[in-house]
């Protein structure tokens, strides 16, 4: 389809409000206290606001009627952002803390796949019997994979006929990020109590940055480094080329996967940040490969997916439709209490039992990576190991590069399976995933990743 003048202004005109919106957010965050003292990130406040002033709210914005759409874009960036740049060294996977950390952040993911199909297709369905059995799969959609796999999760189960999907995982998601942060404020005041945290003892004494967003002039940093020369071709430009070469590759796979699998009789559409983040590997392996990767800058990379995951939770929340939202607000609160309550109990029975020592700092990086994403698990280890000593974000960052096909395939697999197996799908997953669980549990027990003897550690 071609656009018009008119739409390509309406999409520059969609984009300057979504920024200005977060440098709204920014602004609230860094003068009013409630939002310091909750630690809500300003791309959350943004959203809010365009929920409210939007489309979906007042209707004072001039956002277009297509503004939630842009999640499904900015989704494919972000994937296709991950690898590149990536080059883990030798020693650092060779750590022996890895499995330990590899089981408690993967299997925290994997269980909350289990237990929320389990709870929706042997208990909500019995009690709302409309309800889709893909219900079952928000919980870890939301709170493990965040507004970014909300975006890639519900697309896709809306193009395979399940609605309000989206509007459902970006709920859960935005639940799971404000409870993951107010939660785990509380968690960590109750760890310093009863002398659980190494490296502080009142966490109220936070660094001003961390309250108010912005960073005093003398601990500022560059957010990255020149790798091009500007004569030849900004920098900026030049990287994020790099991405949208792997986010075009992706588009098109899948494009022709669709009719590839069509030809053979069942089209197959594979979500594009999967094929996306495959054209990514495919490319960072490239580079790699012939020392092109000596130009590509990690950091400016992920400043361009940072800014896609803002832009994409502004468009996400600002997008939510309220009346899916309050026709399943009882099985919305009973997902996500659940999920609350099991992502404790394995912060303490499995997070504490799995780190030798500073479990508790490091387990803050899963809690919030659990709850919302990895940015909510590094402000949250912060306020506990402001110095960054326990290894909590090093190591978790390495077990993603291990555990990532796995929850990509968690991810992918079951929409489809459902989709094929109407009848037994939703029963099949359940149990499938469970079984996930248990082989991991036996391998962390076998391999002494997870000692259930050991007690946990205090410092005072």
């Amino acid at each position: 389809m071609a656009f018009t003048g008119a739409s390509i202004w309406q999409v520059f005109l969609d984009l300057s409000i979504m920024t200005a919106l977060l440098a709204i957010g920014q602004l609230l965050r860094a003068k009013v206290k409630i939002f310091q003292t909750l630690l809500i990130p300003s791309a959350l406040i943004a959203g809010f606001l365009a929920l409210a002033l939007g489309p979906r709210g007042y209707d004072l914005l001039p956002l277009s009627k297509a503004f939630g759409t842009y999640a499904a874009v900015f989704i494919v960036v972000v994937f296709a952002a991950t690898p590149i740049g990536d080059k883990p060294s030798k020693e650092a996977l060779s750590g022996p803390v890895i499995g330990g950390m590899f089981f408690n952040l993967t299997g925290i993911a994997v269980l909350q796949y289990a237990v929320g199909m389990f709870v929706t297709v042997y208990g909500l369905r019995y009690f709302y019997p409309e309800l889709p059995e893909q219900f079952g799969l928000m919980m870890a959609t939301g709170f493990y994979g965040g507004h970014g796999t909300a975006a890639a999760v519900g697309n896709a189960l809306e193009e395979l006929g399940v609605a309000n999907m989206t509007d459902l995982a970006y709920t859960c998601a935005t639940i799971g990020i404000v409870g993951g942060i107010l939660f785990g404020m509380g968690i960590i005041n109750w760890g310093s109590r009863k002398g659980y945290t190494h490296y502080v003892e009142d966490p109220a004494d936070l660094p001003v940055e961390l309250r108010t967003g912005l960073i005093p002039t003398e601990k500022q940093k560059s957010a990255g480094k020149v790798t091009v020369s500007s004569i030849s071709v900004d920098p900026l430009a030049f990287h994020l080329g790099i991405v949208l070469i792997a986010a075009l590759g992706g588009y098109y796979m899948t494009k022709w996967f669709k009719v590839f699998s069509g030809n053979l009789g069942y089209a197959v559409a594979i979500p594009e940040f999967c094929t996306a983040l495959l054209a990514a590997f495919v490319l960072n392996w490239l580079l790699n490969k012939t020392g092109a990767s000596d130009y590509i800058d990690r950091n400016t990379i992920s400043r361009i997916q940072g800014a896609s995951t803002d832009l994409l939770m502004v468009s996400g929340i600002g997008s939510l439709n309220l009346k899916v939202v309050f026709d399943y607000a009882v099985p919305l609160l009973v997902v996500c209490s659940l999920g609350f309550i099991i992502t404790y109990w394995w912060f303490i029975y499995v997070g504490g039992k799995s780190s030798r020592t500073d479990w508790f700092e490091r387990n803050m990086m899963v809690w919030g990576h659990a709850t919302g994403v990895a940015a909510t698990g590094v402000l949250l280890q912060r306020v506990v190991d402001p110095d960054l000593k326990s290894r909590g974000i090093e190591d978790s960052g390495i077990s993603d590069l291990f555990n990532r096909p796995l929850i990509i395939g968690l991810q992918v697999i079951p929409p489809i399976v459902m989709s094929v197996m109407p009848a037994i799908g939703g029963s099949v997953l359940t149990w499938s995933i469970f079984g996930i669980v248990a082989v991991m549990w036996i391998i962390a027990y076998k391999f002494n990743w997870w000692v259930p003897a050991q007690k946990l550690m205090k410092y005072r």
